[in-house]
């Protein structure tokens, strides 16, 4: 009788046994998958970010040449 009971524990259990091991492959996939897509979306904004704020970079270093230009011009004339 022990080795029935067994079988049928083995089928009533096996619910909870597939339960358990659809849920730590999905888990599994998911984060390998959570990854590459973070990856991904994090190279699209980010390249977007960093073209936006290497935009303004550029602006900045303009005005820094344009005023530096200017304040050693204004230094070079004479004054009496």
């Amino acid at each position: 009788m022990a080795g029935g009971q067994d079988l049928f524990d083995a089928i009533v259990m096996a619910d909870n046994r597939f339960h358990g091991e659809g849920y730590q492959e999905g888990y599994e996939e998911g984060s390998s998958l959570g990854v590459i897509e973070g990856r991904q979306h994090g190279t699209v904004y980010g390249a977007k970010i960093g073209s936006e704020i290497g935009c303004y970079q550029g602006f900045a270093f303009a005005w820094r040449c344009l005023l530096h230009s200017r304040a050693t011009e204004e230094d070079s004339f004479v004054h009496y």
